[in-house]
């Protein structure tokens, strides 16, 4: 089979959106008419989906939906662009499983022309040049024959969606549109779910425009002289005339934000554009809230160029299911002090939590970077949350796909860039092929000694950042003398070559000792399976893992040797 092109190690740039959220204090008229306009809103959103779904466009839409619920326009062109971007995340939905259903059914057509390799008649356990592409035995060979049926009537089914634009659009949570038909399963009943079921299609926003005061003509914040911000909406015609308000309503109590409060109030002074959503909830007492939450696009700057984040080293990340691990690296590719494991356990936890660990997480990964020095950080190129999951692409290892599925890849990506930044930070993308086999291997070999004991994955760190530095895995060198980095030490400190990037080859160093000339051999040969740890018994009467006869064995770490976090 075509080897997989590589992919080119570049600086991810950080997304430009920013928001900031607070909860609003109301009083008790001002809550049920926040409510009655977002009960208000959310209908005209849901009659607009249809039209959406159906290919109208945006303007003609927006037109009937002014002359219908009688809104003003920004609420009416919201609630248009929300649908369109819904549709087309649906369509892009569409999209995305059509190529991987092409590519898994050109993956399994490839390999079923070729020949089984139990019936080839070569005798070779990895096959032959003819059967080498193929399956294990004929059974095997037939039942993905069978398996390539599926797909293909699964294709059929995905384009004949495509071509008709029969696109899946859900105001709310498809997992808890099924449960209607299950309430006794979840535990539910029918007033409980469509308690659940109305908070979670509720729609309130309306986009910023440029110029207007506050940013945002519908919902508008402004400042007075003591600084603070005061909030006022326009209510719909139907919903002002049922209460007896005007169309422009103030609240009664400002408005204060935490997150980015600066930023935010200067965009409200000069006038630039803010969108404003309001989201209602309930606190686990049973009390309502109202939460407002305000967008927008900072201005991007000039971008980083791969020398100018290579400049102060970089710190390579492994990122795994239970935890990060990292390592420092200078700007020749010599890893510095020890390595850092950072835990990361979210089996079996909520969404809030989840997020709250991920974040932790990341930002213990992004204070080590800074307190090191550091002037970027290296990580594989997490584009594998878009691309193929299934069998075809990872065969039987279960494990592994459920591995990639249950990584929080999407919000690894999308935050990590971000908060690097702020804290003037580069991240680095790397292509992930062999960082784990053969670097992880390699590293977790020269430095695992009695008292610290590199795992795989910290091996692997080291591997991505000199993948990022544009240094090779290891330290073999082919085609050139022999030269090893500048000695380590334990504390993170170097030896006496000083102002070198590199140690001189063993050649020009005159009267090498043993102990050079084999440390010099470790990091020039090829990587190869490390032995099985035995068991010795320190000082303090616990059990740790020595190195008394060979290596430790790939991703073991001993309790009491494990370096500080």
């Amino acid at each position: 089979m075509p080897r997989r092109p590589r992919k080119p190690t570049h600086v991810v740039a950080p997304s430009r959106g920013c928001s900031a959220s607070t909860r609003l204090r109301l009083t008790e008229g001002e809550r049920l008419l926040l409510e009655a306009i977002g009960e208000h809103l959310t209908r005209m959103r849901v009659a607009d989906l249809k039209s959406a779904l159906a290919g109208m466009a945006a303007n003609e839409r927006s037109k009937s939906l002014i002359r219908d619920f009688g809104v003003v326009a920004r609420f009416a062109e919201t609630a248009c662009a929300d649908n369109d971007a819904a549709v087309r995340a649906a369509k892009e939905a569409l999209w995305n499983q059509r190529s991987m259903l092409r590519a898994a059914i050109n993956r399994l057509e490839s390999r079923i022309a070729a020949p089984s390799r139990s019936g080839c008649g070569c005798r070779r356990k990895r096959g032959c040049d003819v059967c080498r592409d193929g399956y294990s035995t004929e059974h095997e060979r037939v039942m993905k024959c069978r398996r390539l049926d599926v797909l293909r009537g699964r294709l059929k089914r995905v384009e004949r969606r495509l071509t008709e634009r029969q696109y899946t659009v859900v105001l709310g949570s498809a997992q808890l549109q099924k449960r209607r038909h299950h309430l006794a399963e979840a535990g539910l009943d029918t007033a409980s779910w469509r308690f659940r079921w109305q908070k979670q299609r509720a729609w309130f926003g309306a986009i910023g425009n440029a110029g207007k005061p506050g940013g945002n003509p519908c919902m508008t914040l402004t400042r007075d002289e003591t600084g603070r911000l005061w909030l006022t909406i326009s209510v719909p015609r139907p919903v002002a005339q049922r209460f007896g308000v005007s169309t422009r309503v103030r609240l009664s109590q400002p408005v204060a934000f935490r997150f980015c409060a600066e930023e935010l109030a200067d965009r409200i002074t000069t006038r630039l554009s803010t969108r404003l959503d309001l989201a209602f909830g309930v606190t686990k007492r049973g009390r309502p809230t109202v939460t407002l939450r305000a967008s927008w696009q900072r201005p991007s700057g000039p971008p980083r160029t791969l020398q100018q984040t290579r400049e102060q080293g970089v710190v390579g990340v492994d990122f795994n299911v239970d935890h990060f691990a990292c390592w420092r690296l200078d700007r020749a590719g010599n890893p510095m002090g020890r390595p850092r494991r950072i835990p990361l356990e979210l089996r079996g936890l909520s969404t809030a939590a989840r997020d709250g660990r991920l974040r932790e997480a990341l930002g213990r990964v992004l204070e080590y970077a800074v307190s090191t020095g550091a002037s970027a950080v290296a990580v594989e190129d997490l584009g594998f949350g878009t691309a193929e999951k299934s069998r075809e692409a990872h065969g039987r290892n279960r494990t592994f796909r459920r591995l990639l599925t249950e990584f929080p890849t999407a919000q690894v990506r999308d935050r990590l860039p971000r908060m690097a930044e702020r804290r003037n930070l580069a991240v680095i993308a790397v292509d992930p092929a062999y960082t784990s086999r053969v670097g992880g291997a390699a590293w977790q070999r020269v430095f695992s000694d009695s008292s610290v004991i590199v795992t795989r994955h910290e091996g692997a760190a080291v591997a991505i950042g000199r993948r990022a530095l544009a240094h090779g895995l290891t330290a073999r060198l082919r085609g050139r003398p022999r030269e090893r980095p500048v000695p380590h030490q334990r504390d993170g400190s170097t030896t006496d070559y000083v102002g070198q990037e590199r140690a001189p080859s063993s050649a020009a160093r005159s009267g090498p000792t043993r102990g050079d000339h084999n440390r010099v051999d470790a990091l020039s040969k090829a990587p190869r399976r490390p032995s099985r740890p035995q068991a010795v018994h320190g000082q303090s009467g616990v059990e740790t893992v020595g190195r008394s006869t060979g290596y430790p064995q790939a991703g073991h770490r001993s309790a009491g040797a494990s370096p500080p976090r």
